[in-house]
């Protein structure tokens, strides 16, 4: 499990010394700087990838969960054979 406090430094700092700030970033994320403004953050391959799965996963529960609510709402629902003759598609080819 990761503790995410992120170390932030100027991209001069991670330039002149970028193998500390890629060693750095394996134990916790790194935030860069440029000019005092926040640009971009490394972090550990693992711990990118995630990441962005959680993100997407979040993503398509609240896509699902807007869904949901719709047909709550009494919007119409389709069988598969429905959208398949919608789509001029053989379901028995599929």
């Amino acid at each position: 499990m990761y503790i995410l406090l992120m170390n932030t430094i100027s991209s001069t700092q991670a330039r002149q010394n970028w193998a500390d700030t890629i060693e750095a970033a394996r134990i916790e994320p790194v935030t860069i700087t440029d000019h005092g403004r926040k640009t971009v953050t490394i972090m550990d391959a693992e711990l990118a990838k995630l990441a962005l799965q959680v993100l997407e996963d979040s993503r398509d529960i609240e896509v699902a969960e807007k869904r949901m609510a719709a047909i709550r709402n009494g919007e119409p629902t389709y069988t598969t054979e429905e959208l398949a003759a919608e789509l001029g598609l053989d379901l028995d080819e599929i």
